[in-house]
């Protein structure tokens, strides 16, 4: 079994993870803004905790994306930087893939929305395979509420978008006062878990740490002061 490391900070919330052989330790903080200052000095415990060096790790996994663009970029450097001490290779996770893959066995379908700011929100549609691993239709998009497919039955919802107030439909409206998202942002601990069963089929997908680029969706990068929804 694999060594794996992950790593998300594309929100508010400092995530990290180490999962491998009798080990699955994970810290999940509400730390806004203060992951470059944060994110090491809790990493290092994590590892003290494990008994792991982090020359020890076999594969480093972060969330490559969408999300904040700031929090992106640390995640990406910090895990390149791990991966290449290690000599081992990386994998870009994404986290609306990674939300999905916590919504397996409660639905067969599962559709993400994160909040993007400006009034949009990072969307994704999921379905599951007989694995439970989730399986996008179509493709991650930038959208507007009005922008999104009509609501259908059935349909899990996760991410912090769907808490927003960006001016949903009033079918949205109706589904959403009924069925709001049990998840809201994505963990590193699950996307350890995602990693490991992706790798154990298709070993292929891990990449060498300079080859793993960050994903923004939005081509210009913005500044806004808005705070985000959820934690």
């Amino acid at each position: 079994m694999l060594r794996i490391l992950a790593i998300d900070t594309t929100a508010d919330v400092c995530s990290l993870a180490l999962l491998g052989p009798d080990t699955e330790l994970h810290i999940h903080e509400h730390l806004p803004r203060q992951h470059a200052r944060q994110l090491l000095p809790r990493l290092d415990a994590l590892f003290v905790e494990a008994g792991w060096s982090k020359r020890s790790v076999d594969t480093v996994v972060y969330g490559r994306g969408p999300g904040s663009f700031t929090g992106i970029r640390i995640a990406a450097g910090i895990a390149q930087g791990i991966a290449l001490g290690a000599d081992c290779p990386i994998l870009p996770v994404s986290t609306l893939e990674t939300l999905a893959y916590e919504c397996a066995g409660s639905a067969q379908e599962c559709w993400v929305a994160l909040d993007a700011r400006m009034q949009e929100l990072y969307f994704a549609r999921y379905q599951f395979d007989a694995e439970g691993l989730p399986v996008l239709i179509g493709e991650e998009q930038l959208l507007t509420p009005v922008q999104l497919p009509e609501p259908v039955q059935k349909v899990q919802l996760a991410g912090n978008g769907w808490l927003t107030d960006y001016g949903f439909s009033p079918a949205w409206q109706a589904v959403l006062a009924q069925n709001a998202p049990e998840l809201t942002l994505p963990s590193a601990a699950a996307a350890a878990r995602l990693a490991q069963q992706r790798l154990a089929q298709h070993p292929e997908l891990a990449l060498a740490p300079e080859a793993a680029l960050p994903v923004y969706l939005r081509d210009k990068v913005t500044w806004d002061n808005k705070p985000k929804v959820g934690s």
